[in-house]
């Protein structure tokens, strides 16, 4: 028998596993298995399952379960290991799953292997081939831009087109011999936006939709750093993350917009946003441990410590600073903020509280609908001095930062409408130490 073993790669369409499966003459399964300890709080308080993350997993899968149908995709919470080999105690397989991203995924795969497993890994998650980037593994660029420019240089590297989906009407399915289910804690309701509506239909959908109907990406450069609105970003990152979208897909499809309508500045730069996934992609398969290290890729020492009472304030979004508690209360309650909330809410944490970047990484993980291992470490060890960053880290000007991105308040009103009228100019008095609104005191004054 065959399992293919899905993970974070949700979908059919461009799918290295399932062409293993099709091409399978004997019997083929798959299954997904939830970890039970992402469910368990570590000793922050912290777990790796927040609303957002939980409504978008149980709506990915069951989506993929509807489009597989009748062939069943197998549930299972538990620890995978244990689980895997159960099955195959009972049942003996090949297991076909995608290669190890983050270290857990390593020691998983290596567990299965030496209690005799046969493991065959595929890769859904990169743009590129391993065989393109694995040259560069003995010295891997040390910045973005020195990737980059290896990738684009003349003749530049080839992004492989997506592949078609399976006939899933020729798969010869087995049945689990164990007791399947994962115990979801509600129902979701309707998401805050309709790009984090879970599964593979959704999310070519919204891709269609973005690109094609709104071309929405006309506009992407400009508008990618703004805090608000239903287009400013492409929100694909959920998709990507949990795989109901390959990135080859995006890709080509961005090449499919040019030539419809040429291409520019806004339609190159959310490719060069996917280099950005990949290679932080590669770097975390570069360097594996390291990343989660306090001091990251640079193993120098990174200023951070645990202050209880700041660490709570920060995770009730009550750090008395209103426009880092907008931000935070909007990730809390939706599962995502932009790109610049996520920068300037890092380099708070960091620089103003004195807080261990690695507790700022846990909790996006716990709350982002669209964590992704490689991308969410990498950024925080970027901002914090510990990763691939040439300036050794980046400490933001709040008032500075909300002055340029939000001088009407308008994200502010959305998320903090206690405050009531307030002026951006009340707002910064207050969170340089000046009791002037009906709000919390700021932990630390914003001294800039």
């Amino acid at each position: 028998m065959r399992l293919l073993w899905l993970r974070n790669d949700l979908r059919l369409d461009d799918h290295a596993g399932w062409q293993r499966l099709a091409e399978y003459q004997g019997t083929t399964a798959a299954v997904f298995i939830l970890p039970a300890h992402w469910r368990q709080a570590d000793d922050a308080g912290l777990h790796r399952l927040g609303t957002a993350r939980v409504a978008y997993l149980q709506q990915a899968l069951a989506d993929l379960r509807e489009r597989l149908a009748p062939f069943s995709l197998t549930l299972l919470e538990g620890e995978p290991v244990k689980l895997l080999l159960d099955w195959h105690r009972q049942q003996p397989f090949e297991l076909v799953t995608h290669a190890a991203q983050a270290p857990e995924e390593t020691d998983w795969l290596t567990r299965l292997q030496d209690a005799g497993v046969t493991v065959r890994t595929v890769e859904t998650q990169p743009l590129f081939e391993p065989h393109q980037v694995e040259p560069l593994f003995e010295t891997f660029p040390a910045s973005f831009t020195g990737f980059r420019k290896l990738v684009e240089k003349a003749p530049a590297w080839p992004v492989s087109a997506p592949q078609s989906a399976i006939e899933v009407s020729g798969l010869r399915a087995a049945a689990c011999p164990l007791t399947t289910g994962i115990h979801w804690p509600a129902t979701p309701g309707a998401p805050a936006h309709p790009a984090w509506q879970g599964g593979e239909t959704a999310a070519r959908g919204w891709l269609q939709h973005y690109l094609f109907e709104q071309r929405a990406l006309a506009h992407y450069k400009a508008s990618r750093n703004d805090l608000i609105g239903r287009y400013f970003s492409s929100h694909l990152s959920a998709a990507l993350a949990w795989g109901c979208l390959s990135p080859r897909t995006v890709w080509h499809q961005v090449l499919d917009y040019e030539q419809r309508w040429g291409s520019d500045e806004h339609s190159y730069w959310l490719r060069f946003e996917l280099l950005w996934r990949e290679y932080f992609h590669w770097s975390l398969r570069v360097h594996g441990t390291r990343l989660f290290a306090a001091g990251g890729l640079t193993g120098k020492a990174v200023p951070g410590v645990f202050n209880a009472a700041y660490w709570q304030a920060w995770c009730n979004a009550r750090t008395g600073w209103p426009m880092i508690d907008a931000g935070l209360k909007e990730l809390i309650t939706t599962g995502f903020c932009s790109n610049r909330l996520r920068q300037n809410l890092a380099s708070c944490l960091m620089h103003e509280l004195g807080l261990d970047w690695r507790l700022g990484a846990r909790f996006f993980e716990q709350h982002l609908v669209d964590f992704d291992v490689a991308s969410n470490w990498g950024n925080w060890a970027y901002i914090a001095g510990a990763g691939h960053d040439p300036r050794q880290g980046r400490h933001f000007n709040p008032h500075r930062q909300w002055r340029q991105y939000d001088p009407k308040l308008t994200h502010l009103h959305q998320w903090l409408p206690e405050l009531g009228p307030v002026t951006l100019e009340q707002v910064e008095r207050h969170q340089r130490g000046e009791q002037l609104l009906d709000y919390p005191a700021p932990l630390v004054p914003l001294e800039c």
